[in-house]
């Protein structure tokens, strides 16, 4: 991958009604976001943070909702709730609560939606703070199977195939580091105690990651701690750890060799990890919260990994070296901060753009390969997790699904000036 000169810290200009960002390199046409619809989900607080879950054919959205304990509102068996929506006004179409015992902040991870027992329907999959993974039917909302985790869950769970028996398996973290894999029925399969592996209390707050990183030709398992890294083999067994502290993870084919990358970010670094020993092969020192979700290879040169920081920045890496190709300024002030930026084919030209968000609530979109600001969309209300892209409409083209902290998801469309 090249390195950019364009470092797009800009002037922002109106022209002929459309957003213009004027960086060293040049110009880049903008265009807009435009409201589908606000979710009827609102909460009195604002610190609802879990993001929306969206199944493979972009028809089943589902949100989780968290009211917060203590407030001037009574909590009820329905103050958290999971909600599914229609893709076309945002409209609800079931909820399912939880006990008000069991209601506070963190009630609700973001759900992982997909058909995982073949019978031609989806199912909604997602841990809580009952300490229980629970599945529930897509089209009614029905619970119809639960399995108990020692803690409340925060990443979302992840559903794949990664055994030599057939079928999607259930593998999910809970915050103090134990991982659950599952059968689609609820079957157990197996459970690691990742502070037994790392000799200490660790913190778990990503997703897991399965995919197969040392070039085997079977699947892992991988898991970020606040210790470090956990390469777990389809049977449960540890195949090896990295003492690098990883919030976030993500996994690519960043060089030449066969085997992936395992890139992770945490407070003060982004580091690459070899997929296939653990070793690093880059690290970047940055103060502060580092997140990171997805990649692209924008040019066709290399794969490129995007940043979101403390800052206000957003920063594309080179996902084989570390180098920095751009960096963009989205926000000042203290509540600049970026969660993990996310990327999508916006606007229907079979390219993919950075779509960022601040903890102030605006909603950025980038150019991909110069991190020029295409669009921008503002509501006053804190925005804590990713956005979820998903083309909610059929035209061709991703729609961004926002969750803002006050409970409500907000539906935006991008259109090219």
């Amino acid at each position: 991958m090249r390195r950019r000169t364009v470092i797009a810290l800009v002037g922002i200009a109106l022209l002929a009604g459309g957003l213009v960002v004027v960086g060293i390199g040049g110009f880049a046409t903008g265009g807009s976001l435009t409201e589908m619809w606000i979710s009827d989900t609102p909460r009195d607080n604002q610190v609802n943070h879990h993001a929306v879950g969206v199944g493979p054919e972009d028809e089943v959205i589902v949100i989780p909702v968290a009211e917060v304990p203590y407030s001037d509102v009574p909590i009820t068996n329905m103050s958290c709730s999971l909600v599914r929506v229609r893709p076309d006004d945002g409209s609800t179409m079931w909820r399912n609560g939880m006990p008000a015992d069991d209601c506070f902040t963190h009630a609700l991870t973001q759900p992982a939606i997909e058909d995982i027992d073949g019978d031609g329907s989806q199912e909604v999959v997602g841990s809580t703070t009952e300490e229980a993974l629970v599945v529930h039917e897509a089209t009614t909302g029905r619970e119809v199977q639960r399995l108990p985790l020692v803690s409340y869950g925060y990443g979302r769970p992840t559903l794949a195939d990664f055994r030599p028996t057939a079928g999607t398996e259930i593998v999910t973290s809970d915050i103090t580091g134990h991982v659950l894999a599952a059968t689609a029925t609820g079957g157990e399969r197996w459970r690691v105690s990742l502070n037994e592996t790392f000799g200490g209390r660790v913190s778990t707050y990503d997703a897991p990651t399965v995919a197969d990183v040392d070039a085997d030709d079977t699947s892992e398992v991988v898991v970020g701690t606040s210790e470090g890294v956990a390469v777990i083999a389809a049977n449960g067994s540890v195949e090896f750890t990295s003492p690098v502290s990883a919030d976030d993870i993500v996994v690519a084919q960043a060089d030449s060799d066969p085997a992936e990358e395992i890139l992770v970010a945490a407070s003060g670094h982004v580091t690459a990890l070899d997929g296939a020993t653990g070793s690093r092969e880059w690290e970047r020192s940055f103060s502060g919260m580092n997140r990171i979700r997805r990649t692209a290879n924008p040019d066709g040169n290399g794969v490129t990994l995007y940043v979101g920081r403390v800052t206000g920045e957003a920063i594309a890496l080179d996902a084989q070296t570390g180098d920095t190709e751009w960096k963009t300024t989205v926000a000042t002030g203290e509540d600049a901060t970026l969660p993990p930026p996310v990327v999508a084919d916006v606007n229907g030209d079979e390219s993919m753009e950075v779509i960022t968000v601040t903890n102030s609530g605006r909603v950025a979109v980038l150019d991909a390969e110069s991190g020029a600001e295409l669009a921008r969309y503002e509501r006053a209300v804190p925005i804590w997790t990713f956005p979820t892209p998903a083309d909610i409409d059929d035209d061709g083209s991703a729609e961004i699904l926002v969750r803002y902290g006050d409970g409500r998801v907000v539906a935006l469309d991008y259109a090219s000036n």
